[in-house]
């Protein structure tokens, strides 16, 4: 990748000391919101019945998965920061189509996703916290969507990064108890993470498909544009922050690898010894609060809503990042020299504003609906293959390390056999 010279950098700028633990944990922070962002619902199921299918088997999966999505994020990070250019502005060299091509994709993602998290959200908090009509999950899922928009509205994200921060937290200790409580065997753990294997398959799902789903979820994900952005918004935005931005996400990184293997242990030994065939949330809810009594249901319900509440503001204030760097970027009478600067801080941009507004009131319909969330799934799906191969074989040219190239074609090869397996499945549940 071409090289720009570097400004002169501030001394007040530079990269925090990480001599001790307060200064590295104040020092990280996209790596935390990307975490919370791509840390969807699908992951949530996706994880738990690979524990409740196979046991301890498919942790190994996870981190394969992971290093995949690291590699893929790390080298949109490092273009950004080595040529000073926007993520956006990068694959506009391949073409002008292409930013236009995403930003187009956006739109019906973006808005089924939506939809989608918002049900979660309701349905979610109404299990921890019922309120007695029934319109509970309804009022709930206002209520979100409320304080949600309220955060990317007016917060930005320096608070979107301390929410995170905190979520992360909560989330991680609550996986972590349910993971204890379901009595796990060490032993099998370990084997599990550092020996890879394919079990026979069992129930529903058969262990390679699930695999394939892992990997195909870290593949087929238009979230991954989105760390780049949060970097700039952080304020790295030259090579001095390199060492910094690849901790970062390295610790984000481990996070997800955390979470996901303790939610496999905790329905390995939970869900797993039952015999139990799990077919979505639904069930996974009814079986930890079986199992474990109110403690289980509460976890649960705490990692659903997290998850999804986490995803709505991540995507939304990473997506609208996105959009508004292309408007800036690519049409001539809304060019970046043109703003004025009051209006340099993101939140103040009206482009940014009237995306965030759009995308938080606009999929809020679904609240007075009964529409199925695997339907909403399916047109997600169907958007996300059409844009995944863009964003890859892009990425592929405007970087030039053989070595990631070769994992990107791989992930993209793999996201396109997910998908078709996934999407033929989906398609069938509903139509059969």
């Amino acid at each position: 990748m071409e090289k720009k010279p570097q400004p002169k950098i501030n001394p007040s700028s530079t990269p925090n000391d990480t001599g001790s633990w307060g200064r590295i944990f104040s020092s990280v922070g996209p790596g935390f919101v990307y975490v919370l962002t791509v840390l969807g619902t699908g992951d949530v199921v996706t994880n738990s019945t690979a524990g409740a299918s196979y046991g301890y088997h498919l942790i190994w999966a996870l981190g394969i998965t992971l290093i995949f999505r690291y590699v893929w994020v790390n080298t949109s990070a490092k273009y950004v920061l080595v040529t000073g250019e926007s993520l956006l502005v990068g694959y506009g060299r391949v073409g002008k189509w292409v930013p236009w091509a995403v930003s187009l994709s956006f739109f019906p993602i973006r808005h089924f996703t939506n939809m989608f998290l918002i049900i979660i959200m309701g349905e979610s908090a109404h299990l921890l916290v019922p309120l007695p009509t029934e319109w509970s999950a309804k009022i709930w899922a206002g209520i979100f969507t409320l304080i949600g928009f309220s955060m990317m509205y007016w917060g930005g994200y320096r608070i979107i990064e301390s929410f995170c921060k905190l979520l992360v937290a909560v989330m991680g200790v609550s996986m972590l108890i349910a993971a204890i409580l379901s009595d796990p065997d060490p032993a099998a753990i370990i084997q599990g993470t550092f020996i890879p294997n394919l079990p026979q398959a069992q129930g529903l799902y058969d262990a390679v498909w699930i695999i394939m789903a892992l990997i195909g979820t870290e593949a087929g994900s238009t979230a991954n544009l989105t760390y780049a952005y949060f970097i700039r918004e952080k304020g790295w935005t030259n090579t001095s922050y390199l060492k910094q931005q690849r901790l970062d996400l390295g610790v984000g990184v481990l996070c997800l690898f955390i979470m996901g293997g303790l939610l496999q242990i905790a329905a390995a030994g939970t869900i797993h010894p039952l015999g139990i065939q799990v077919q979505g949330s639904d069930d996974l809810a009814r079986i930890f609060s079986e199992t474990q009594g109110r403690i289980g249901l509460i976890i649960f319900a705490l990692g659903l809503w997290g998850s999804a509440f986490s995803s709505f503001i991540g995507f939304n204030s990473g997506y609208a990042l996105v959009l508004t760097d292309i408007c800036r970027s690519f049409l001539p009478w809304l060019k970046k020299s043109e703003i004025s600067p009051e209006k340099s801080d993101i939140r103040k941009d009206p482009i940014y504003r009237a995306i965030i507004i759009f995308w938080s009131f606009v999929p809020a319909h679904v609240i007075f609906t009964d529409t199925a969330p695997i339907e909403l799934i399916l047109m997600v799906m169907v958007c996300i293959v059409l844009v995944i191969p863009i964003l890859a074989i892009s990425l592929l040219k405007i970087t030039n390390n053989w070595i990631t190239n070769g994992i990107l074609v791989m992930l993209t090869l793999i996201a396109y056999v997910s998908a078709y397996l996934n999407g033929g499945k989906i398609w069938n549940k509903i139509w059969g």
